[in-house]
């Protein structure tokens, strides 16, 4: 018998927020009938945590070798004809009580792949309140393929934690892509979207993203590939899959977002002390963008900057350098 909701728990050394996370999964007013931990090889209490957990029952599976996080996301993937609804969660972040309800409810309906998300809390280590990815206004949108595939192409925010896949029992066609160590989840949400004939965003916080200094990009930021090449191939790759060629003026939106997005990643560097690599930043950024768009984005991102974290005392992780 398949089941309803399986969540599905990716993990490397998640000894600091595991035993959270899984408590949060039990507080669950609709619990997932399957919770499988995917252990990567970790060398601390993760085993140890997950195993004597009581709050509801965790499979541990432990993979032979260290697969890297989209590998090991991938292996998650291969629950997806097990089970209607696939939840694929950080060992690190949060769902909030009503996720699974509201989620499910929101999806139901036909035979096909469908995808949702919410809005996400963003949260630091100590559990103090960040920022939030967009406005609560409690509405449900059904999104037409094509919007939500230009919405990708723009790099909209879509956290793993508010992510729910409507697999409905099929196997998932698309993977990560292991090649692309931060942007690969961009490249995947829209891939699987091309694939879905239902596409919801709740206009709810009803996950929570943590920023810590472990998190994963933290680690790949420090390479100009990942962190600034990869993201123009990854709105290119999005844009492609509208299947209508890009104009003149979306080229051009897309290539000042990037500017701005850029632009930020350059002045967190630089204001975290490492004034050579925001310059590397700059310059590979400026060579895709041009130097009036990289100009007009950084007089936007010193705009927004004020606005803010001057105007609206908005706090800011450190380790945050996109935001």
């Amino acid at each position: 018998m398949k089941a309803r909701i399986i969540t599905a728990i990716p993990v490397f050394n998640g000894e600091p927020f595991i035993l959270q996370t899984l408590a949060s999964v039990a507080r669950q007013t609709l619990r997932p009938d399957r919770v499988v931990v995917l252990d990567n090889c970790s060398t601390d209490r993760t085993e140890e945590i997950v195993k004597n957990f009581t709050g509801i029952k965790c499979e541990f599976i432990r993979n032979e070798k260290n697969l890297g996080l989209f590998g090991n996301l991938n292996r998650c993937l291969e629950l997806a004809p097990e089970t209607e609804f696939l939840h694929l969660l950080h060992a690190d972040d949060l769902v909030k009580p009503e996720f699974y309800a509201v989620m499910t409810e929101s999806l139901a309906g036909g035979d096909g792949f469908g995808l949702g998300w919410c809005l996400d809390e963003r949260i630091d280590e100590h559990d103090q309140h960040l920022s939030y990815s967009g406005r609560a206004t409690g509405k449900v949108e059904k999104l037409a393929r094509d919007a939500f595939l230009k919405w990708k192409a723009e790099l909209g925010n879509q956290a793993f934690c508010a992510t729910l896949l409507k697999t409905a029992g099929q196997p998932v066609p698309i993977r990560f892509r292991e090649d692309m160590p931060i942007m690969g989840d961009t490249i995947f949400w829209a891939a699987f979207g091309a694939q879905c004939e239902k596409i919801i965003h709740v206009c709810r916080p009803l996950g929570c993203y943590r920023w810590h200094g472990a998190n994963e990009t933290t680690f790949r930021a420090p390479t100009i590939k990942p962190l600034v090449l990869d993201e123009w191939l990854t709105m290119e790759t999005n844009e492609t899959l509208r299947a209508r060629p890009p104009g003149v003026l979306r080229r051009l939106k897309l290539k000042g977002l990037f500017a701005v997005r850029s632009g930020i990643k350059a002045k967190r560097v630089r204001q975290n002390g490492n004034s050579p690599y925001a310059g590397e930043i700059a310059r590979a950024a400026r060579g895709i963008t041009g130097w009036p768009l990289w100009l007009a984005g950084k007089f936007l991102v010193a705009t927004r900057d004020f606005y803010l974290f001057t105007i609206r005392r908005r706090p800011r992780h450190a380790k945050n350098i996109y935001g």
